[in-house]
């Protein structure tokens, strides 16, 4: 059997356990403290910046044009729509040949 196969139902075991773990451990407090809440509201953004800017230092045109794009639309657009647009935008520049 090959590692993959192995591999892959080990990283959803694990993924599964954390999240429940996490849930679990949140459903305890009752109550999440204010600045435990605070903490998880920036983890999204927090996240995003991990993401995006290793790209916009080093990435190539397509991907730079699209963030900053998507750092306007982000102004008047939810999130999922952001993401979607930035990444249709990332592929077709792809499929293109840029």
């Amino acid at each position: 059997m090959s590692d993959i196969w192995l591999i892959i139902p080990l990283a959803g075991l694990l993924t599964y356990l954390t999240r429940a773990s996490g849930h679990l451990l949140l459903a305890r407090f009752g109550r999440i403290p204010p600045r435990l809440d605070a903490a998880l509201n920036a983890v999204p953004a927090a996240v995003l910046t991990t993401i995006v800017t290793p790209v916009l230092v080093s990435g190539g045109w397509p991907e730079r044009v699209a963030i900053v794009i998507c750092i306007a639309l982000s102004l008047r657009l939810p999130l999922i729509a952001t993401v979607a647009i930035g990444t249709a935008m990332v592929a077709l520049a792809r499929a293109a040949g840029f």
